[in-house]
């Protein structure tokens, strides 16, 4: 094989996507690096390589799922079997790079306003992104552990990005100390699976080799030790103790991304590991997620109640959503897949949404405290209901979309047979409608004596007529808010989908079925399933 014909065999084109965000991060890192001084414009160039990906992205889904193509010989491995670019791999792609780019937007003038350095902030930011990326595309052993230390390390450096705060640095080491717990055991089950199979990399390979020598009995101790590793990504019960505390101490933009990103790449390595590695041992891996998935509905609704701050308000509802998102992952099929990949999709709008409210309220008082949230509605009434909206849609409350995505797990795993998911999910909900509605109460106090003192002296940046007026005539920005910040067009952005995409969910519903349909190895143990 010539040069040629190795670059060929490649199939570049699958990640043309992160190809578009690499080079623009390398543009953003070498115009930083060249210019004498700051470049305004500079932070748009991820941001666009971003949204050009998405459009990638689209566009090759459009190539994957076309009826005039054999979706079992379609053209989805790149690098030589290192990388899938299946239908469902593509979805959860477009997922981090919209995650990516609504956090970027929220993390602008959160880090102009602390002072600290923007282009290194987005550059680990997007770096972040790229190996979650190529994570839930990964197709064998070597490729998944780098990626996921891609991920992680880029989030270690993150959380700790505030340096000279010391609830930065004590999250950053909490989370590099039991991330690194975590990535042991991952590692430990990813020896095993190598060993077992004879020295094999790539997934299916694993896979054939298993069937050929009947290994099912050996697989028992990989299948807890990469489910532990998981569990530690989704933020499940019992392995979230990172969460709250990592949540409290590190820069909020931060946590948005964790709360969505960290919990999709876990799901996408989940479905793709255990679709392809552990199809005969469905009930084992029912059993285990099961337990996982109980557990964090019920603890992490419950101790949100007791929670004084809301980013770890927001942090505990987190692990409880993580158990919702779990129902799909277990209940399977095409149903359960479309549910979660539904609700995920959802959650990443609500979710992040909330958190924009909670930064923009937090740059103009400097607090995350419930009780510092009462009277909100009198000084900023925008703000209020945006967060609003939020917090009632990731209680479920319809006609909002999560109540929506919620619905649709809910029956997917009633139909599926799992009555006791199904309820114990019900009942956290109306908990957790509690905890959401008693932030709401405070906003919407009248009287002034309840108001708290920080929104007794609560001040929102506003344009004047005039202000407009002297930009106009010099041509320069004499104001420091413009008509519409970044934060803001987050903020609107998300309040927008988890009004309406709760009503549009059946086109949703048909594109993501489709991109179960033409993924080969969700479908497979579909199939064995209905052997059996």
């Amino acid at each position: 094989m010539d040069f040629r014909d190795l670059i060929a065999s490649l199939n570049t084109p699958i990640i043309q996507p992160e190809g578009i965000i690499i080079i623009s991060l390398l543009i953003t890192l070498f115009l930083d690096l060249l210019s004498q001084k700051p470049i305004s414009w500079l932070p748009w160039i991820p941001v666009g390589g971003l949204i050009l990906s998405l459009g990638s992205l689209g566009i090759r889904f459009n190539e994957v799922t076309s009826i005039n193509q054999d979706f079992f010989n379609n053209q989805t491995i790149a690098f030589l079997g290192s990388f899938q670019g299946d239908a469902i791999s593509i979805i959860f792609r477009f997922f981090m790079s919209l995650s990516g780019i609504l956090c970027i937007l929220l993390s602008l003038e959160y880090i102009e306003k602390t002072r600290t350095a923007l282009i290194e902030f987005l550059i680990l930011f997007v770096t972040a992104t790229l190996g979650a990326m190529f994570l839930v595309g990964t197709n064998d052993l070597v490729t998944l552990f780098v990626a996921l230390e891609t991920l992680g390390l880029s989030s270690y450096l993150l959380t700790g990005y505030m340096k000279r705060d010391m609830r930065s640095n004590e999250a950053a080491l909490k989370y590099l100390l039991i991330g690194a717990l975590s990535s042991s055991f991952l590692l430990y089950g990813i020896s095993w699976l190598y060993a077992l199979s004879g020295g094999h990399l790539e997934l299916n390979y694993i896979l054939a080799n298993f069937i050929a020598t009947d290994f099912n009995s050996s697989l028992y101790l990989p299948l807890i030790l990469i489910t532990v590793g998981i569990a530690f990504k989704l933020s499940a019960a019992p392995f979230h103790q990172w969460t709250p505390d990592v949540y409290q101490g590190s820069p909020t933009p931060i946590v948005a991304f964790l709360s969505v990103g960290s919990k999709a790449a876990g799901l996408a390595l989940a479905t793709r590991v255990l679709a392809i590695i552990f199809p005969y041992l469905n009930l084992q891996v029912h059993i285990l997620f099961e337990i996982l998935a109980v557990l964090s509905m019920i603890l992490g609704n419950l101790i949100a109640i007791t929670q004084t701050s809301l980013k770890r308000m927001l942090g505990y509802s987190s692990v409880g959503q993580a158990g919702f998102l779990m129902i799909g992952l277990i209940t399977g099929f095409q149903d359960g897949y479309s549910s979660m990949l539904l609700y995920l999709f959802i959650y990443i709008l609500m979710n992040l949404g909330a958190f924009a409210c909670v930064i923009l309220f937090g740059l103009r008082t400097g607090t995350d405290q419930i009780k510092d949230y009462s009277g909100l509605y009198k000084k900023d009434p925008l703000l209020a209901i945006c967060l609003t909206v939020c917090l009632l849609s990731l209680g479920g409350i319809p006609p909002l979309a999560g109540f929506f995505g919620k619905l649709y797990l809910f029956w997917a795993g009633w139909q599926s047979g799992f009555y006791l998911l199904v309820f114990v999910g019900l009942t956290v909900s109306v908990i957790s409608i509690y905890y959401y509605l008693r932030v709401i109460k405070l906003m919407f106090i009248k009287e002034y004596q309840a108001m708290s003192l920080c929104i007794q002296n609560y001040g929102v940046n506003t344009v004047t007529q005039e202000d407009f007026s002297q930009a106009t005539l010099t041509g320069k920005n004499t104001f420091s808010l413009t008509l519409i910040q970044p934060i803001e067009l987050c903020i609107s952005l998300c309040v927008f989908g988890s009004i309406f995409v709760g009503l549009a969910s059946s086109p949703l519903i048909e594109l993501i079925q489709k991109a179960i349909f033409y993924t080969p190895y969700i479908q497979a143990p579909i199939s064995l399933s209905t052997n059996f």
